[in-house]
């Protein structure tokens, strides 16, 4: 129902209300001089130009408020459309922000890779020189209860070079004798 229609039933439902209440008794009352007909179609008149002011306003008053629902519905397609684009940087921020992630676990990844393969020479480097380090122990004869085997070496060309001259010649250019 419009507010137009609920406004005429609102005054009709008054004036038959008040009507009903003057034909209720009174305990006490004054006789009422007598209305004449022409005062009561000039009341009437009044009442009907009064309605119709009242609708008129009542018209104005929903045209307002159509307009005013007008506005809020374009307020409401603005929410949605900053809505939406709320949403899209939000998809956007995390679509990068997982890339980002993705770059830095493959560039941990790739650091680990490089480490373990820079070490890899130095580490065969190692093995090589534990190895030959090993080799020379069993070379010299180090735990040998009658000395080294350069020890032994030497005392044996300082001995052929009492004889040798030129033995001793040699072995006095490397300071060994």
């Amino acid at each position: 129902m419009s507010v137009k229609n609920q406004y005429k039933t609102f005054i009709l439902l008054s004036i038959c209300l008040l009507a009903f209440m003057g034909t209720m008794p009174a305990m006490a009352y004054d006789t009422a001089p007598r209305i004449s007909d022409r005062e009561i179609i000039e009341s009437l008149a009044e009442l009907k130009q009064g309605q119709k002011s009242l609708n008129q306003r009542f018209d104005s008053l929903d045209k307002r408020f159509e307009s005013i629902d007008k506005r809020f519905e374009s307020i409401d397609k603005r929410f949605e459309s900053i809505d939406k684009r709320f949403e899209e940087m939000h998809n956007l921020i995390l679509t990068l922000f997982a890339s980002v992630m993705a770059l830095v676990v493959a560039m941990i990844g790739y650091m680990i890779w490089d480490r373990k393969s820079a070490q890899q020479p130095f580490r065969n480097q190692l093995h090589h020189l534990e190895n030959g380090v090993s080799n020379m122990e069993a070379q010299l004869e180090m735990k040998n209860p009658s000395g080294p085997v350069i020890e032994r070496l030497l005392a044996s060309l300082r001995k052929l070079a009492e004889t040798d001259g030129k033995v001793a010649e040699v072995l006095r250019s490397f300071s060994l004798l």
